[in-house]
């Protein structure tokens, strides 16, 4: 599989100097799932699968850009419509991230499988939204929401609580659309402390972002005397809850949110945990899911940890769901390997050298299980659950890697050393060299 090709990197990482580890909160988590019942019909799916498609890479770019995106793709029938936006307290990073896994979700609307015309996901961080007509200045529609928590609020005194979450939200929706449609709050007295956030989305005007969010106070009093509750409405979001969840500004701080780039470099047993935690989420990814997901991105900087060093797979803006007649995906393979130093038999001098000398050998097992992945052959990458057993059984043998195919900075052609003579590929799946230095990899999960 094509992650392969950077999923050594993770390792590389691993073994390499100081671990910036990447500690944060994109509050990636589900309110709700709405997905319309109007499909497309059979002669027009092709072409509103390709929309979707197009609308989907073209809003991650511009959320990159400018934590919003309305896009729009096609003609007709089968013209797709795009939105998404994240949260005015998150940092550009956890947005990314939220926008990411957010945008994977969607797709259990079946976009693909059932053609479905529209979809929207509510995450606490961030929204996304696809249908097949022009919802971007929408405040209301039918497909509006209000979720509630199944727990009572702790509070002795149900009549304050409500009264509080009531004032706050009150509150929230009358300043909101007077401070760029997004305001944070909270009320506090005694034992009794409510926290609240509304939004509006970015192309709601002032006056529809008013009646919104009015729509949402009176909808969302019916979760009382619930601890926690969401108005999800088509132009605006907002939610109480009794513990904070937001940032107090739209730049959280670094302390508490990131880890020091001082930190102490990680000892093994830290690196190793997160090296099988990113097999294990890879492997279930492309075997176990019930949705097959190919993330194409996995490096550094896409490995989220928690604070027990639990590594999250994040970042999936390049992520697809395939349709069932997609049967390649490309990639580049960048950068210069550790290969040399496996050649002649000296793989222990690419690792860390703060890593401790009882272990030099279990690093080098981990890269040359790397150096694996990275073969030029998909058909001789191992799978990922194979990856997750050599990691996991020291007894379970491990083959002899041949050359990854290179590609040099001052060049785009592919290092001719590899001798062709050691496969026997199918020609779907060969090595090959365009002007982008794209290679083509089967989907089979690997």
């Amino acid at each position: 599989m094509n992650q392969f090709l950077f999923f050594f990197l993770i390792f590389f990482f691993f073994f390499s100097l100081f671990a910036k580890l990447s500690l944060s909160d994109p509050r990636a988590t589900e309110a709700a799932l709405v997905c319309t019942n109007r499909t497309a019909s059979t002669t027009e799916r092709q072409t509103f699968i390709s929309n979707y498609l197009a609308v989907m890479d073209a809003v991650t770019p511009l959320i990159v850009q400018q934590r919003f995106a309305a896009v729009v793709n096609g003609t007709g029938d089968t013209k797709v419509f795009g939105y998404g936006e994240c949260m005015k307290d998150l940092d550009q990073s956890d947005c990314n991230v939220c926008f990411a896994q957010c945008k994977t979700q969607i797709l259990r609307c079946l976009p693909f499988q059932l053609v479905t015309r529209g979809g929207r996901l509510f995450y606490d961080g961030c929204y996304l939204r696809y249908d097949d007509y022009n919802f971007f200045s929408e405040s209301l529609s039918e497909g509006d929401r209000t979720v509630c928590n199944t727990s009572d609020a702790a509070s002795s005194n149900q009549t304050v609580f409500r009264d509080y979450v009531l004032q706050l939200v009150r509150n929230l929706s009358v300043e909101a659309p007077k401070n760029d449609g997004f305001f944070v709050g909270s009320v506090s007295r005694g034992n009794v402390s409510v926290y609240g956030l509304a939004q509006c989305w970015e192309l709601v005007n002032k006056s529809a972002c008013e009646s919104c969010l009015a729509n949402a106070v009176s909808r969302i009093r019916s979760c009382l005397p619930k601890e926690e509750g969401r108005a999800l409405n088509a132009g605006c979001y907002l939610r109480y809850s009794t513990e904070k969840f937001y940032y107090n500004s739209t730049a959280p701080p670094v302390i508490g949110n990131r880890v020091k780039k001082d930190a102490e470099p990680l000892r093994w047993e830290a690196r190793f945990k997160i090296v099988l935690g990113t097999a294990e989420g890879l492997a279930y990814l492309h075997e176990e899911s019930k949705l097959r997901i190919i993330h194409r991105d996995i490096k550094l900087s896409n490995v989220l940890l928690d604070e027990d060093l639990i590594p999250k797979i994040a970042d999936f803006g390049l992520a697809r769901l395939f349709p069932e007649d997609k049967t390649h995906i490309s990639t580049a393979v960048a950068g210069t390997l550790v290969w040399n130093h496996y050649e002649v038999d000296k793989l222990c001098e690419a690792v860390d050298p703060i890593i401790e000398d009882n272990f030099l050998k279990e690093a080098s097992r981990l890269l040359k299980i790397g150096l694996l992945c990275v073969q030029a052959y998909a058909e001789m990458r191992p799978s990922m659950s194979t990856v997750v057993q050599m990691l996991t059984d020291d007894a379970h043998e491990i083959p002899q890697p041949t050359q990854p195919p290179f590609l040099n900075s001052s060049s785009t052609e592919v290092s001719q050393n590899i001798a062709s003579e050691t496969y026997n590929s199918q020609p779907e799946s060969y090595t090959q060299c365009s002007g982008n230095s794209m290679t083509q990899s089967m989907i089979e999960p690997r």
